[in-house]
């Protein structure tokens, strides 16, 4: 009897502490539940990164309605405090919002061995992972484009044949917006965007108005028409010569030149093999800005030429239709826009487009201040979506962003076509790799065609995408829209 007299005290103490212990455990976890509710809520109230009087009450609001004051017998809450029974909403460092609460929960056998209560007290932060959206669309506007997506791959057609690849373009793009109108909405609640840009391509692109409006001197003037027909023979050009020291006024620049662009300086030093981008290859140099001939770019002068009786297109030169820069469109805009990429022309030069898509999303070089890596306070995620129906397919015969190749030689001073083809492919290689070291997303869409090496590697993992059929690229910009648009909040 002594020994069991002897023995209550320290039973009841267990006996209550493994009560006592499990009501304090349950208090915990509801208030980690409300904590994690009003952390949510706080953030999702917040307007980019500033957290107001109003965040915090829709914070205290829903960690009230979850945790109702004096739960399982616990101690009244004051909210805003940051000791006692308390429950406060504060900004982390990195511009989230951390919730913080403790309370008391009062024991009942334990206090046979003197202890009165339970300190209990929970953290939780609430991050929201909406960041601002930049979309540059790099879009192959080439000859093979007016086909349609059923017909072979090598087809070419001077106009766009009834529902064409470039007809089933148009329709998908229109769908991207409509597929990613609810996350730009969202966005815009935040005080936070979603921007859209165009770059068309073939054998050039379409940007001097938009170096110009940079800076006017960016664009050489005089310059050099490496182009230029001398002798012809069965209409092909057998002999041209360079056309050196042309300038232009001001008006023709504005008015009559459509603002295609020949491309900066090369390297020599730039082989098929390449690695790496030297140093003096100013035509893949994003940061460096135009101080010289050799790093501005000069016009695409399709008005010149030695035998007016072709017109002006009559070395397979093509201007694509202008690029824009990143905007948020609305959705009239946007269509309107998406309508005027019409009668593609051109042979396919993949660099070129990714050069400019590039270069017209990226933080660095002419167009970094368009492009900043925060808007309100916020990262901005960048993503690249190229869409091509063709493998590369320069042309030495063709008019390019390196003047005619046959002639010019600024690519390199031999005739081999495949050489010419290695080339530029490992310029898109290259360029590809930049974008991604610039933290770049990369989605490649290949249209009628398998995808190449270059291409899939071009791509991040899992982005390459290869379509037969319209229904195949409506799903494809579908998967894009789901990945890129995919604003979740999360604690």
């Amino acid at each position: 009897m002594l020994i069991v007299a002897v023995s209550i005290v320290p039973i009841a103490g267990m006996m209550g502490g493994a009560v006592d212990l499990s009501r304090a455990y349950l208090v915990q976890a509801r208030m980690q539940q409300a904590c994690d509710a009003g952390a949510l809520a706080g953030r999702k109230s917040m307007s980019g990164t500033v957290l107001t009087t109003a965040d915090k009450a829709e914070a205290y609001r829903y960690f009230s309605y979850n945790f109702p004051s004096g739960t399982m017998g616990s101690k009244p809450i004051v909210q805003g405090s940051s000791t006692g029974n308390y429950v406060i909403a504060e900004k982390t460092t990195d511009d989230q919002i951390k919730v913080r609460a403790g309370t008391t929960v009062p024991t009942t056998l334990l206090r046979v061995l003197g202890k009165q209560d339970i300190r209990v007290a929970v953290t939780c932060v609430g991050e929201e992972y909406y960041v601002n959206t930049d979309i540059m669309l790099v879009l192959d506007t080439t000859g093979s484009m007016n086909c349609k997506i059923s017909e072979s791959s090598s087809c070419s057609n001077i106009t766009e044949k009834t529902n064409s690849k470039m007809w089933e373009m148009r329709t998908a793009l229109k769908k991207l917006y409509d597929d990613l109108k609810p996350a730009q909405t969202a966005l815009t609640a935040k005080n936070l965007r979603m921007r859209f840009g165009f770059v068309q391509y073939a054998s050039t692109v379409n940007v001097g108005k938009l170096i110009r409006a940079v800076d006017t001197t960016y664009i050489r003037n005089p310059y050099n028409l490496y182009y230029n027909c001398t002798t012809r023979s069965n209409g092909n050009c057998t002999a041209a010569s360079q056309k050196a020291s042309v300038t232009r006024t001001a008006a023709w620049l504005d008015t009559v030149w459509e603002g295609c662009i020949e491309e900066r300086s090369t390297s020599s030093a730039f082989s098929s093999t390449s690695t790496t981008i030297p140093s003096d290859a100013y035509d893949l140099d994003l940061v460096t800005k135009p101080t010289s001939d050799a790093t501005r770019w000069a016009p695409y002068d399709e008005t010149l030429t030695g035998d007016q009786s072709y017109g002006p297109n009559w070395y397979n030169a093509a201007c694509p239709k202008a690029a824009a820069h990143l905007k948020t469109w609305t959705e009239t805009e946007f269509d309107s826009k998406v309508d005027t990429i019409v009668q593609g022309d051109g042979s396919t030069y993949h660099d070129i487009g990714m050069n400019w898509g590039t270069r017209m999303i990226a933080p660095v070089g002419i167009f970094a201040t368009l492009n900043p890596s925060t808007f309100n306070n916020v990262k901005v995620a960048r993503t690249i979506v190229l869409m091509t129906d063709g493998a590369m397919a320069p042309d030495d015969d063709s008019y390019s962003a390196y003047g005619t190749q046959k002639w010019a030689k600024r690519e390199y001073t031999g005739s081999d076509s495949n050489e010419l083809t290695k080339r530029h492919t490992k310029r898109f290689n290259l360029m590809c790799s930049r974008a991604k070291e610039l933290g770049i997303s990369v989605w490649v869409i290949a249209v009628s065609v398998g995808l190449t090496d270059s291409l899939t590697q071009c791509a991040d993992s899992g982005q390459a995408l290869t379509v037969t059929n319209s229904s195949e690229l409506s799903d494809a910009f579908k998967q894009i829209a789901d990945k890129v648009g995919n604003l979740r909040l999360g604690a």
